[in-house]
């Protein structure tokens, strides 16, 4: 595990300026969702009653709201926004995609294999994508009424805890075995090779692929509470520039463990031969 590990810091460090793009990206796009948040959501607030509200004006800000979602569709606009953004999203994430693996399966390339494999490869990566998110988010057909029936029927902590969080606990490792095996499948789709084969290497070599995983957003969860917890203890400016250096961290750590298992399934397929 270790040998894939560095494996997969050595890529990031010659390829350093993906990492670059990516971070200017997920910056615009976080600077983008966060306006549209903040237009949705700063103009509910200023009509929440100031003083503290007593519980009748509270009820009442409720009510007006329940009324505005029922009776009128000044929500639509919101979203309709909310669907481009998750469209894009869905569009945009493929392109990325293509042409960060296309540069793992080509490590010797030139500097220009990123753009390469945007043009190359990016219609078998949307494919995939969206298989991939069609088959996880399958599961909410059943769960979200699910759940809303268990909130309904027993709105308390005791019944969330036994009738929502186990099954949202096995979607959730569910949809986590299903990203690895596409994610095979994309590693292939990449190197050029049948999707079959890429997925049956998957197979053979998931332990490690999910323990890698599971590795790298354990890293990721640490280096966000220390981030938090620095921010936090250090007030003023020191906070600012650790909250924009975050996504640069976080933007290195996602190629690190992405290189790390392609790192892994490509050892399957020399094995195999």
């Amino acid at each position: 595990m270790k040998a894939y590990i560095s494996h997969g810091l050595s890529w990031v460090k010659e390829h350093i300026y993906i990492a670059v793009i990516l971070f200017l990206y997920q910056l615009l796009w976080g600077f983008f969702v966060y306006r549209f948040v903040d237009g949705a959501v700063l103009p509910v607030l200023q009509r929440y009653p100031d003083p503290a509200p007593t519980e009748m004006t509270a009820r009442l800000f409720l009510a007006e709201s329940q009324f505005h979602l029922m009776k009128t569709n000044d929500y639509m606009p919101f979203l309709w926004t909310l669907a481009a953004f998750i469209f894009i999203r869905l569009l945009l994430t493929p392109f990325i995609r293509a042409g960060v693996f296309y540069s793992m399966a080509r490590q010797s390339g030139s500097g220009l294999a990123f753009f390469e494999g945007i043009k190359s490869i990016w219609k078998p990566m949307l494919l995939l994508y969206w298989i991939e998110t069609l088959l996880i988010a399958l599961p909410a057909y059943w769960f979200i009424p699910h759940a809303m029936r268990q909130f309904a029927d027993r709105p308390t902590l005791a019944a969330v805890m036994t009738g929502i969080v186990p099954y949202a606990a096995l979607w959730l490792l569910g949809a986590w075995v299903v990203r690895q095996l596409f994610l095979s499948m994309q590693f292939g789709a990449a190197s050029e090779i049948s999707i079959l084969h890429a997925l049956v290497q998957g197979i053979r070599r998931i332990a490690p692929l999910l323990g890698l995983s599971a590795i790298f957003a354990g890293m990721a969860l640490l280096s966000g509470l220390l981030f938090t917890a620095a921010a936090m203890f250090w007030t003023g400016l020191t906070a600012l520039i650790l909250q924009q250096a975050f996504p640069a961290v976080r933007t290195l750590l996602q190629l690190w463990g992405l290189s790390s298992r392609y790192s892994v399934w490509q050892q399957s397929g020399t094995e195999e031969k």
